[in-house]
Protein backbone atom coordinates (compact mmCIF):
# COMPACT_ATOMS: atom_id res chain seq x y z
CA UNK A 1 0.00 0.00 0.00
CA UNK A 2 2.81 2.32 1.21
CA UNK A 3 0.24 5.63 1.29
CA UNK A 4 1.62 8.49 3.10
CA UNK A 5 -0.99 9.46 5.18
CA UNK A 6 -0.51 12.65 7.54
CA UNK A 7 -3.07 13.02 10.77
CA UNK A 8 -4.07 16.33 11.95
CA UNK A 9 -5.56 15.67 14.91
CA UNK A 10 -7.76 18.58 17.31
CA UNK A 11 -6.71 17.10 20.14
CA UNK A 12 -4.44 14.56 21.15
CA UNK A 13 -2.77 12.52 24.14
CA UNK A 14 -0.12 15.22 26.21
CA UNK A 15 1.79 13.92 28.89
CA UNK A 16 -0.25 15.14 31.64
CA UNK A 17 -3.28 13.42 29.69
CA UNK A 18 -2.55 10.28 28.07
CA UNK A 19 -5.99 9.56 27.06
CA UNK A 20 -6.78 12.53 25.19
CA UNK A 21 -7.62 11.92 21.97
CA UNK A 22 -6.07 8.23 22.06
CA UNK A 23 -9.33 7.30 19.78
CA UNK A 24 -7.07 9.56 16.59
CA UNK A 25 -3.83 7.91 18.00
CA UNK A 26 -5.62 4.12 18.16
CA UNK A 27 -6.61 4.63 14.25
CA UNK A 28 -2.95 5.98 13.41
CA UNK A 29 -1.46 3.07 14.94
CA UNK A 30 -3.91 1.08 12.95
CA UNK A 31 -3.29 2.28 10.16
CA UNK A 32 0.25 2.41 10.22
CA UNK A 33 -0.15 -1.59 11.00
CA UNK A 34 -2.01 -2.12 8.26
CA UNK A 35 0.58 -1.01 5.76
CA UNK A 36 -0.10 2.88 5.64
CA UNK A 37 3.18 5.43 6.66
CA UNK A 38 1.66 7.71 8.72
CA UNK A 39 2.29 11.07 10.43
CA UNK A 40 1.07 13.28 12.80
CA UNK A 41 1.51 16.97 13.26
CA UNK A 42 0.37 18.18 16.21
CA UNK A 43 0.16 21.93 17.41
CA UNK A 44 -0.26 21.17 21.44
CA UNK A 45 -1.58 24.94 22.81
CA UNK A 46 -1.69 25.36 26.27
CA UNK A 47 -3.43 28.62 28.13
CA UNK A 48 -1.25 31.52 29.64
CA UNK A 49 -2.82 30.72 32.81
CA UNK A 50 -1.16 27.37 33.12
CA UNK A 51 2.24 28.77 32.06
CA UNK A 52 5.08 26.73 33.30
CA UNK A 53 8.86 27.77 32.69
CA UNK A 54 9.52 23.82 32.76
CA UNK A 55 7.70 23.84 30.10
CA UNK A 56 10.00 23.18 26.84
CA UNK A 57 8.08 25.14 24.16
CA UNK A 58 9.01 25.09 20.11
CA UNK A 59 9.39 22.01 17.64
CA UNK A 60 9.93 18.14 18.99
CA UNK A 61 9.72 15.62 16.52
CA UNK A 62 9.72 11.89 18.33
CA UNK A 63 9.11 8.40 17.89
CA UNK A 64 5.91 7.78 19.83
CA UNK A 65 4.45 4.15 20.57
CA UNK A 66 5.30 3.30 16.69
CA UNK A 67 4.36 6.82 15.22
CA UNK A 68 6.19 10.46 14.19
CA UNK A 69 4.52 12.76 15.70
CA UNK A 70 5.45 16.49 14.91
CA UNK A 71 4.38 18.90 18.02
CA UNK A 72 4.40 22.41 18.24
CA UNK A 73 4.39 23.52 22.07
CA UNK A 74 3.18 26.74 22.47
CA UNK A 75 0.69 29.13 24.41
CA UNK A 76 -2.55 30.94 23.13
CA UNK A 77 -1.65 34.85 24.08
CA UNK A 78 -5.16 35.56 23.60
CA UNK A 79 -8.19 34.72 26.29
CA UNK A 80 -9.84 31.92 24.79
CA UNK A 81 -13.28 34.28 24.68
CA UNK A 82 -12.16 36.01 21.71
CA UNK A 83 -13.20 34.38 18.20
CA UNK A 84 -10.43 32.58 16.24
CA UNK A 85 -7.67 32.67 18.92
CA UNK A 86 -7.20 28.97 18.98
CA UNK A 87 -7.77 28.68 15.36
CA UNK A 88 -5.07 31.25 14.18
CA UNK A 89 -2.38 29.76 16.68
CA UNK A 90 -3.39 26.41 15.71
CA UNK A 91 -3.32 27.18 12.24
CA UNK A 92 -0.05 28.99 12.06
CA UNK A 93 2.02 26.62 14.14
CA UNK A 94 0.19 23.81 12.01
CA UNK A 95 2.05 25.43 8.95
CA UNK A 96 5.52 25.55 10.49
CA UNK A 97 4.93 21.73 11.11
CA UNK A 98 4.22 21.05 7.73
CA UNK A 99 6.97 22.83 6.35
CA UNK A 100 8.93 21.28 9.03
CA UNK A 101 7.79 17.74 7.45
CA UNK A 102 7.91 18.15 4.22
CA UNK A 103 11.42 19.12 4.73
CA UNK A 104 12.25 16.15 6.01
CA UNK A 105 10.16 13.19 5.11
CA UNK A 106 8.18 14.62 1.76
CA UNK A 107 4.77 15.54 1.17
CA UNK A 108 1.94 13.37 1.71
CA UNK A 109 -0.88 11.57 -0.06
CA UNK A 110 -3.43 12.23 1.52
CA UNK A 111 -4.57 14.89 4.82
CA UNK A 112 -6.67 13.08 7.39
CA UNK A 113 -8.04 15.65 10.08
CA UNK A 114 -9.86 14.66 13.25
CA UNK A 115 -12.55 16.87 14.26
CA UNK A 116 -12.84 20.64 12.10
CA UNK A 117 -12.31 22.85 15.51
CA UNK A 118 -9.62 23.63 14.79
CA UNK A 119 -7.47 20.48 13.31
CA UNK A 120 -10.16 20.35 10.45
CA UNK A 121 -10.56 23.72 9.52
CA UNK A 122 -6.51 24.10 9.87
CA UNK A 123 -5.87 21.31 7.74
CA UNK A 124 -8.10 22.16 4.92
CA UNK A 125 -6.23 25.78 4.68
CA UNK A 126 -3.00 23.61 3.95
CA UNK A 127 -4.73 20.88 1.64
CA UNK A 128 -6.18 23.69 -0.37
CA UNK A 129 -2.46 25.60 -0.67
CA UNK A 130 -0.69 22.11 -1.49
CA UNK A 131 -3.51 20.55 -3.42
CA UNK A 132 -3.43 17.20 -1.05
CA UNK A 133 -6.32 15.62 -0.52
CA UNK A 134 -8.73 15.78 2.51
CA UNK A 135 -10.71 13.13 4.90
CA UNK A 136 -12.41 15.22 7.69
CA UNK A 137 -13.25 12.88 10.28
CA UNK A 138 -16.11 14.78 13.12
CA UNK A 139 -16.27 13.22 16.91
CA UNK A 140 -17.70 16.48 18.47
CA UNK A 141 -20.71 16.34 20.45
CA UNK A 142 -21.15 20.01 20.30
CA UNK A 143 -22.51 19.61 16.79
CA UNK A 144 -25.43 17.29 18.24
CA UNK A 145 -25.96 19.49 21.40
CA UNK A 146 -26.20 22.79 19.54
CA UNK A 147 -23.01 24.05 21.55
CA UNK A 148 -21.25 25.93 18.69
CA UNK A 149 -21.32 29.69 18.12
CA UNK A 150 -22.36 31.21 15.10
CA UNK A 151 -19.19 32.14 13.77
CA UNK A 152 -17.98 28.62 14.31
CA UNK A 153 -21.35 27.20 12.73
CA UNK A 154 -19.60 29.09 9.37
CA UNK A 155 -16.43 27.86 9.77
CA UNK A 156 -17.69 24.05 10.29
CA UNK A 157 -19.40 24.55 6.97
CA UNK A 158 -17.04 25.95 5.28
CA UNK A 159 -14.10 22.92 6.24
CA UNK A 160 -16.62 20.44 5.03
CA UNK A 161 -17.53 22.39 2.00
CA UNK A 162 -13.69 21.69 1.32
CA UNK A 163 -13.33 18.63 2.14
CA UNK A 164 -12.72 15.72 -0.27
CA UNK A 165 -14.48 13.29 2.14
CA UNK A 166 -16.18 13.33 5.54
CA UNK A 167 -16.70 10.82 8.01
CA UNK A 168 -19.11 11.01 11.32
CA UNK A 169 -18.46 8.72 13.72
CA UNK A 170 -22.33 7.82 14.65
CA UNK A 171 -25.63 8.46 13.64
CA UNK A 172 -26.73 11.41 15.20
CA UNK A 173 -23.91 12.84 14.45
CA UNK A 174 -23.91 12.10 10.41
CA UNK A 175 -27.21 13.54 10.44
CA UNK A 176 -26.52 17.09 12.16
CA UNK A 177 -23.47 16.95 9.69
CA UNK A 178 -25.57 17.12 6.61
CA UNK A 179 -27.14 20.22 7.77
CA UNK A 180 -23.99 21.90 6.73
CA UNK A 181 -23.06 20.23 3.81
CA UNK A 182 -25.10 18.78 0.51
CA UNK A 183 -21.44 16.56 0.39
CA UNK A 184 -22.44 12.66 1.07
CA UNK A 185 -21.82 12.32 5.23
CA UNK A 186 -20.06 8.56 5.32
CA UNK A 187 -20.32 6.94 9.06
CA UNK A 188 -17.33 5.06 9.89
CA UNK A 189 -16.57 4.16 13.89
CA UNK A 190 -13.73 4.60 16.03
CA UNK A 191 -11.36 1.68 16.15
CA UNK A 192 -11.79 0.09 19.65
CA UNK A 193 -8.29 -2.23 20.69
CA UNK A 194 -10.43 -5.00 20.06
CA UNK A 195 -8.18 -8.32 21.20
CA UNK A 196 -7.58 -6.35 24.64
CA UNK A 197 -11.27 -7.27 25.50
CA UNK A 198 -11.53 -10.73 26.27
CA UNK A 199 -14.43 -12.27 28.20
CA UNK A 200 -13.69 -14.16 30.85
CA UNK A 201 -15.60 -13.79 34.06
CA UNK A 202 -17.40 -16.09 35.53
CA UNK A 203 -19.95 -16.67 38.46
CA UNK A 204 -17.76 -18.75 40.76
CA UNK A 205 -20.39 -19.12 43.83
CA UNK A 206 -23.44 -18.41 45.00
CA UNK A 207 -21.44 -15.48 46.98
CA UNK A 208 -20.43 -13.46 44.17
CA UNK A 209 -22.70 -10.48 43.29
CA UNK A 210 -23.89 -9.53 39.69
CA UNK A 211 -22.35 -7.01 38.47
CA UNK A 212 -23.23 -3.80 36.56
CA UNK A 213 -20.61 -1.62 35.13
CA UNK A 214 -20.33 1.88 33.76
CA UNK A 215 -17.81 4.16 32.50
CA UNK A 216 -17.63 7.61 31.97
CA UNK A 217 -16.07 11.15 32.92
CA UNK A 218 -18.49 12.40 35.97
CA UNK A 219 -20.82 15.09 33.73
CA UNK A 220 -24.34 15.90 33.60
CA UNK A 221 -24.26 14.64 30.18
CA UNK A 222 -23.20 11.32 31.34
CA UNK A 223 -26.69 10.67 33.53
CA UNK A 224 -24.91 9.17 36.08
CA UNK A 225 -27.87 10.29 38.46
CA UNK A 226 -30.29 8.87 36.69
CA UNK A 227 -28.37 5.29 35.94
CA UNK A 228 -28.25 5.34 40.12
CA UNK A 229 -31.92 6.65 40.50
CA UNK A 230 -32.82 3.45 38.24
CA UNK A 231 -30.32 0.82 39.93
CA UNK A 232 -32.11 1.78 43.29
CA UNK A 233 -35.57 1.34 41.85
CA UNK A 234 -34.41 -2.36 40.56
CA UNK A 235 -32.31 -3.59 42.66
CA UNK A 236 -31.89 -2.01 46.69
CA UNK A 237 -31.15 -4.35 48.67
CA UNK A 238 -30.57 -7.35 46.42
CA UNK A 239 -27.81 -9.27 45.61
CA UNK A 240 -26.52 -6.89 42.68
CA UNK A 241 -23.97 -3.93 42.63
CA UNK A 242 -23.18 -1.28 40.35
CA UNK A 243 -19.54 -0.35 39.43
CA UNK A 244 -19.04 3.25 38.21
CA UNK A 245 -15.68 4.46 37.32
CA UNK A 246 -14.07 7.78 35.84
CA UNK A 247 -13.95 10.48 37.92
CA UNK A 248 -15.34 14.08 37.35
CA UNK A 249 -17.25 17.30 38.99
CA UNK A 250 -20.24 15.28 39.63
CA UNK A 251 -18.40 12.56 41.74
CA UNK A 252 -19.46 13.78 45.49
CA UNK A 253 -22.74 14.47 44.71
CA UNK A 254 -23.09 10.97 43.11
CA UNK A 255 -21.32 9.28 46.21
CA UNK A 256 -24.23 11.21 48.30
CA UNK A 257 -27.30 10.48 46.03
CA UNK A 258 -26.31 7.10 46.78
CA UNK A 259 -26.41 7.30 50.50
CA UNK A 260 -29.56 9.02 50.55
CA UNK A 261 -31.40 6.11 48.42
CA UNK A 262 -29.69 3.63 50.73
CA UNK A 263 -27.60 1.94 48.25
CA UNK A 264 -24.29 2.94 49.09
CA UNK A 265 -23.15 -0.49 49.58
CA UNK A 266 -24.36 -1.72 45.98
CA UNK A 267 -22.36 0.92 44.89
CA UNK A 268 -18.63 1.06 44.03
CA UNK A 269 -17.13 4.08 42.85
CA UNK A 270 -13.57 3.61 41.24
CA UNK A 271 -12.43 7.18 40.25
CA UNK A 272 -9.99 7.59 37.23
CA UNK A 273 -9.39 4.38 35.62
CA UNK A 274 -6.17 3.80 33.00
CA UNK A 275 -6.97 1.84 30.12
CA UNK A 276 -5.55 -1.68 31.85
CA UNK A 277 -8.05 -0.97 34.25
CA UNK A 278 -10.30 -0.55 32.07
CA UNK A 279 -9.93 -3.74 30.78
CA UNK A 280 -9.85 -5.51 33.76
CA UNK A 281 -13.12 -3.77 34.78
CA UNK A 282 -14.97 -4.97 31.81
CA UNK A 283 -13.86 -8.40 32.09
CA UNK A 284 -14.86 -8.27 35.52
CA UNK A 285 -18.31 -7.58 34.98
CA UNK A 286 -21.89 -9.36 34.22
CA UNK A 287 -23.33 -6.25 31.91
CA UNK A 288 -22.44 -2.62 30.98
CA UNK A 289 -24.61 0.37 31.21
CA UNK A 290 -24.55 3.93 30.00
CA UNK A 291 -27.17 6.48 30.42
CA UNK A 292 -25.60 9.37 28.44
CA UNK A 293 -27.89 12.59 27.28
CA UNK A 294 -25.90 12.36 23.96
CA UNK A 295 -22.99 10.32 22.65
CA UNK A 296 -21.41 10.78 18.87
CA UNK A 297 -20.73 7.12 19.07
CA UNK A 298 -19.60 5.24 22.37
CA UNK A 299 -17.15 3.41 22.58
CA UNK A 300 -17.59 1.87 25.77
CA UNK A 301 -20.59 0.02 24.66
CA UNK A 302 -17.88 -1.32 21.61
CA UNK A 303 -15.29 -2.21 24.79
CA UNK A 304 -18.35 -3.95 26.97
CA UNK A 305 -19.41 -6.08 23.48
CA UNK A 306 -16.08 -6.88 22.57
CA UNK A 307 -15.41 -8.52 26.20
CA UNK A 308 -19.02 -10.43 25.69
CA UNK A 309 -20.91 -8.38 27.59
CA UNK A 310 -24.87 -7.64 27.04
CA UNK A 311 -25.33 -3.92 27.69
CA UNK A 312 -28.34 -1.47 28.54
CA UNK A 313 -27.78 2.31 26.77
CA UNK A 314 -29.32 5.17 26.16
CA UNK A 315 -30.81 5.74 22.55
CA UNK A 316 -28.75 8.92 22.98
CA UNK A 317 -27.21 9.15 19.18
CA UNK A 318 -24.72 6.84 18.65
CA UNK A 319 -25.62 3.70 20.24
CA UNK A 320 -28.33 3.02 18.12
CA UNK A 321 -25.85 2.37 15.49
CA UNK A 322 -24.47 -0.15 18.05
CA UNK A 323 -27.10 -2.01 20.12
CA UNK A 324 -29.53 -4.90 19.02
CA UNK A 325 -32.03 -7.06 20.40
CA UNK A 326 -29.11 -9.87 20.07
CA UNK A 327 -26.83 -7.59 22.66
CA UNK A 328 -28.94 -5.87 24.81
CA UNK A 329 -31.43 -2.77 25.14
CA UNK A 330 -32.01 0.40 24.02
CA UNK A 331 -34.34 3.29 26.44
CA UNK A 332 -35.03 6.78 25.89
CA UNK A 333 -32.86 9.54 27.88
CA UNK A 334 -33.32 10.47 31.49
CA UNK A 335 -36.31 7.62 32.34
CA UNK A 336 -35.81 6.27 34.98
CA UNK A 337 -38.08 3.88 35.14
CA UNK A 338 -37.21 2.46 31.38
CA UNK A 339 -33.59 2.09 32.23
CA UNK A 340 -34.36 0.09 35.65
CA UNK A 341 -36.66 -2.07 33.37
CA UNK A 342 -34.45 -2.82 31.07
CA UNK A 343 -31.42 -3.41 33.95
CA UNK A 344 -33.93 -5.65 35.57
CA UNK A 345 -35.01 -7.45 32.44
CA UNK A 346 -31.18 -8.20 30.89
CA UNK A 347 -30.33 -9.87 35.08
CA UNK A 348 -33.68 -11.96 34.66
CA UNK A 349 -32.68 -12.92 31.28
CA UNK A 350 -28.97 -12.99 31.57
CA UNK A 351 -28.26 -16.45 30.84
CA UNK A 352 -30.81 -15.97 27.38
CA UNK A 353 -27.61 -13.91 25.99
CA UNK A 354 -24.78 -15.35 24.09
CA UNK A 355 -21.75 -13.94 25.15
CA UNK A 356 -19.59 -15.52 22.40
CA UNK A 357 -22.38 -14.58 19.95
CA UNK A 358 -21.87 -11.11 21.03
CA UNK A 359 -18.50 -11.19 20.92
CA UNK A 360 -18.14 -12.57 17.52
CA UNK A 361 -20.89 -9.77 15.89
CA UNK A 362 -19.07 -6.62 17.57
CA UNK A 363 -15.62 -8.18 16.08
CA UNK A 364 -17.38 -8.65 12.70
CA UNK A 365 -18.76 -4.77 12.65
CA UNK A 366 -16.11 -3.05 14.81
CA UNK A 367 -12.87 -4.84 14.61
CA UNK A 368 -9.66 -3.08 13.54
CA UNK A 369 -9.58 -4.74 10.23
CA UNK A 370 -13.16 -3.68 9.27
CA UNK A 371 -12.76 -0.20 10.16
CA UNK A 372 -9.33 0.44 8.61
CA UNK A 373 -10.21 -1.10 5.81
CA UNK A 374 -13.11 1.12 5.14
CA UNK A 375 -10.79 4.19 5.91
CA UNK A 376 -8.78 3.14 3.25
CA UNK A 377 -11.21 2.61 0.84
CA UNK A 378 -11.65 6.30 1.38
CA UNK A 379 -8.42 7.19 0.85
CA UNK A 380 -8.34 4.95 -2.39
CA UNK A 381 -11.09 7.07 -3.65
CA UNK A 382 -9.50 9.68 -3.69
CA UNK A 383 -6.14 9.29 -5.09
Amino acid sequence: MNMKVLIIPSWYPTEENKILGIFFKEQAIALKKHGCQVMVLYPEIRTLRSYSSSWKQGVQIAEEDGLKVYRYKTYNPLPARVPFSNAFVYYSRLKKLFKEMVRKDGKPDIIHAHSVLWGGWAAAKIAEEENIPLVVTEHSSKLVRDLLKPYEKKEVAKTLNKADGIISVGPSLKKEMQKYTDKHVLEIPNIVDYKAFQNNRRKDSQKDRFRFLSLAFLTSNKGMDILIKSFAKGFKGDDVELVIGGDGQQMDELVELAKELGIEAQVQFLGRLDRQQVVAQMQNCDAFVLASKFETFGVVLIEALASGKPVVSTSSGGPESIVNDKNGFLVPVDDIEELSKAMQQLYHQYHEYNLAAIRKDCENRFSEEVIVGKIVEVYHSLL
